[in-house]
């Protein structure tokens, strides 16, 4: 069963079925169909009397309804009641699916029902099929369809209620309606006027709630802070007079409970209103980051003055450092991970102090590894690896002594452990040290299976099983072991698979299924199963393209898409089909064009542009159509040019930049225009050459270099200028050789090495040929 946004489940399709009581037994096995089918069918069956209360309980089952079914026949059209309800139906907008019982005059059909298709039921043997087609129409774009239902009646009772604002819609089911209209299919109704003026207006009350955030929760915390000091000095002046008071102990101890009772309560008021102020800021629209950064830093300041006033108050000192934590996973929301850095590691540092004093608190011990985790999360996104990976492996010696105290109950710190395993498994993988790796994802695998084994039926448990097959999978593709990894792979798709089939709705299940499919693909590629591997590819398509017709404003989905479809392309370009792989290019580049045309400022999504202008090039090249793919390779190479010029230190895009000179420079050659393909792969090599020069123990850029010389001096061969040819596959050989002498057991380094030798061999030659004549 699906689930609304509250996580309840949800009622089945519904649907009001408009008839004529002559047509009644008609309806009722139409009634039962729908039933049979899945739907919840809404139908009156009280007589007619001529009472406001029974009109409004129609207008409260057409309301409810998802879509009106019109029983069409020459009674139901000449019936004022049954004209009654599609007029209400049609004002609130609602979808109309008529159904023909009995032959009628197009002419008496009414309007809002003549200009749609109708389906017929008047054959009864027949009855069944119509039946099915009908379901079918009921469910197409339902998910939508529920959504306008849901929504009209939200906006129908804040316009009963003369609009008040305490039925206005708040984030996130704000956003996720404004979401809803931009995604309205093609051929649905759309939205009645009142449900826009309803977002429309909710959108202006949650802006008006966000301008005036900042002061509120600002004078909310410094009178909590007031107060805590007040408190906290109360109970102070009661200790520090308690001599005075000797004489009548009973009063002065009721004077220091009552002070160290304001004081926790005004401490725990504080905190309340700093944790809301850190985890609210990360979703609100429309302010500037500056703007929340100078609220964390008032708010940081203010709280840290009353946990200065405590300093052996161990209660207030965690506090403090989770307030910390909440600040830094802010800060990184923001994309400011220096800052993030500096209050997760000052957190970390309290956490240290406390778990030490306290060595036995569980919580404290706890508390520590999720703040080492914290800290080595933020290095790793700043690509301090070593640092990064220190970090987890002081967490996973917490997570161990902790896991080791009680291994059979306590699962959350199982599983605590077992993400301190895998994050380790991600940094050595980042680092090239595969093997090191593997180990690390095979002990998060371990943990994982007895935890899921132990609770089949919780779901993510089953989660982080696929999750850890499929770690183990990447590490083993790496390393070339590709019959392990597809079986590490599969076994994550199994699991992927059974989760999706049990919940459609769930679209992280969904999605996980489709990248399952992905990687299955992947090594089915590399394996040269390539039928299967499409099959994988489309399997996974078809989930990413239903998930992305659902949601249109989802750019994370409809980018999956546009990846799905370059992965369908390159196998069916593997298998020759140059043709339908050319379409499911040009399908990628689509979406990619639309994504990037949206957000500008997304660099990721204008290289995704430009290499799918590149993937189109490779295509038409290999059909011969050289105009055409030097035109895209031109235009992915405009975009290359833009990126790499904005940003020098950007390895990636200089690299991509270079190989799409090279690209040019090949069709150029195809087409006979030698001095400008000279330029082009001129152009290739100043970049190789510079990226060569800043790191020569990167083999890959160390080949790609030694590759363009040996392009270069093809062009100088066929301009006949032996001499500069011969000196280009000179430095190509001698770069080659370097190689060699790093990895002597690669094979392919030893027959390009051979190449050269070979081709300057030949060029030798040709350079003495003019001196003998």
């Amino acid at each position: 069963m699906a689930s609304d946004r509250t996580g309840q489940a949800v009622d089945k399709a519904k649907v009001f079925i408009s008839y004529s009581r002559k047509d009644m037994a008609f309806a009722d096995r139409l009634e039962m169909a729908l039933k049979v089918r899945g739907f919840e069918p809404l139908i009156d069956r009280t007589e007619i009397y001529a009472f406001e209360e029974w009109w409004r309980r129609i207008e409260a089952l057409i309301a409810g309804a998802d879509t009106m079914v019109f029983i069409l026949s020459p009674d139901a059209v000449a019936s004022d009641v049954a004209r009654r309800e599609v007029s209400f139906a049609a004002s609130l907008n609602k979808r109309f699916a008529p159904v023909v019982c009995r032959r009628v005059d197009d002419k008496a059909v009414p309007e809002a029902l003549a200009k749609l298709n109708f389906i017929f039921f008047e054959d009864a043997a027949r009855f069944e099929e119509s039946a099915d087609r009908l379901a079918e129409a009921l469910n197409t774009d339902i998910a939508w369809i529920r959504q306008h239902t849901e929504f009209g009646e939200e906006a129908r009772r804040w316009v009963l209620a003369n609009r008040s604002s305490g039925l206005l819609l708040r984030s996130p089911v704000l956003e996720e309606a404004e979401r809803w209209i931009a995604a309205r299919p093609r051929g649905a109704p759309a939205p009645t006027e009142e449900t826009q003026a309803f977002i429309r207006q909710s959108r202006q009350g949650a802006t008006r709630r966000r301008n005036i955030l900042t002061v509120t929760l600002a004078a909310g915390l410094l009178l909590a802070l007031a107060l805590a000091f007040l408190a906290y000095w109360q109970r102070g002046v009661a200790i520090e007079q308690r001599w005075i008071a000797q004489q009548n102990e009973a009063q002065a101890k009721q004077e220091r409970d009552n002070a160290t009772r304001n004081f926790k309560l005004a401490q725990k008021t504080a905190e309340s209103l700093v944790f809301d102020i850190a985890q609210g800021l990360r979703n609100v629209q429309g302010m500037s980051a500056e703007t929340v950064r100078k609220i964390l830093e008032t708010a940081r300041a203010t709280f840290e003055q009353l946990a200065r006033s405590a300093p052996d108050d161990l209660v207030v000192q965690r506090s403090r450092a989770a307030m910390l934590d909440e600040f830094g996973d802010t800060y990184r929301t923001l994309g400011d991970l220096d800052q993030a850095l500096k209050v997760h590691r000052d957190a970390l540092t309290i956490f240290k102090r406390l778990a030490a004093a306290d060595r036995s608190n569980m919580l404290w011990q706890d508390d520590l590894l999720v703040s080492y985790r914290e800290v080595g999360d933020v290095l790793k996104e700043q690509g301090q690896l070593d640092e990064a990976l220190k970090t987890y492996r002081d967490g996973l010696a917490v997570g161990e002594r902790l896991a080791a105290t009680d291994r059979s109950s306590n699962t959350q710190w199982q599983r605590d452990l077992s993400v301190l395993h895998s994050q380790v498994g991600g940094v050595l993988a980042a680092q090239g040290q595969l093997n090191e790796a593997l180990k690390a994802y095979r002990d998060t695998l371990a943990i994982s299976e007895r935890l899921a084994a132990a609770d089949r039926s919780n779901t993510q448990r089953q989660r982080d099983l696929s999750i850890s097959y499929d770690r183990v999978g990447s590490v083993l593709a790496a390393q070339g072991q590709f019959d392990e990894a597809l079986k590490a792979y599969r076994d994550a798709l199994a699991i992927s698979e059974h989760l999706a089939a049990a919940d459609r709705s769930n679209t992280q299940w969904q999605r996980d299924l489709s990248t399952s499919y992905d990687k299955v693909g992947d090594v089915l590629v590399t394996q040269g199963q390539l039928d299967e591997a499409l099959k994988a590819y489309r399997d996974g398509l078809a989930i990413r393209e239903h998930l992305a017709a659902a949601d249109r404003s989802n750019t994370e989905w409809q980018h999956d898409v546009s990846v799905s479809y370059e992965r369908v392309g390159y196998a069916l370009a593997a298998q020759g089909q140059l043709d339908e792989a050319l379409k499911a290019y040009r399908d990628a580049l689509a979406i990619f064009e639309r994504l990037a045309a949206a957000d500008r400022s997304n660099t990721e999504w204008q290289r995704a542009v430009s290499v799918s202008y590149q993937h189109i090039g490779d295509m038409l090249k290999k059909e011969g159509q050289l105009d055409e793919a030097l035109k895209a390779y031109r235009d992915a190479l405009a975009i290359g040019e833009r990126l790499a010029g904005a940003d020098r230190s950007n390895t990636g895009w200089q690299r991509g930049l270079s190989l799409s000179y090279g690209r040019v420079g090949d069709v150029l050659v195809a087409q006979g225009q030698l001095d400008e393909a000279l330029k082009a792969y001129r152009d290739t090599l100043a970049i190789f050459e510079r990226l060569a020069a800043a790191d020569r123990s990167n083999i890959e850029w160390q080949g790609d270099l030694a590759v363009n010389y040996s392009k270069l001096a093809s062009v100088y061969l066929q301009l006949s200028n032996a001499v500069e040819a011969l000196a280009a596959l000179r430095k190509g050989r001698d770069i080659m050789a370097a190689i060699v002498a790093v990895a002597p057991s690669n094979v392919q380094w030893k027959n390009n090495l051979a190449w050269f030798e070979g081709q300057i061999a030949r060029a030798e030659g040709r350079a003495q040929e003019p001196r003998k004549n």
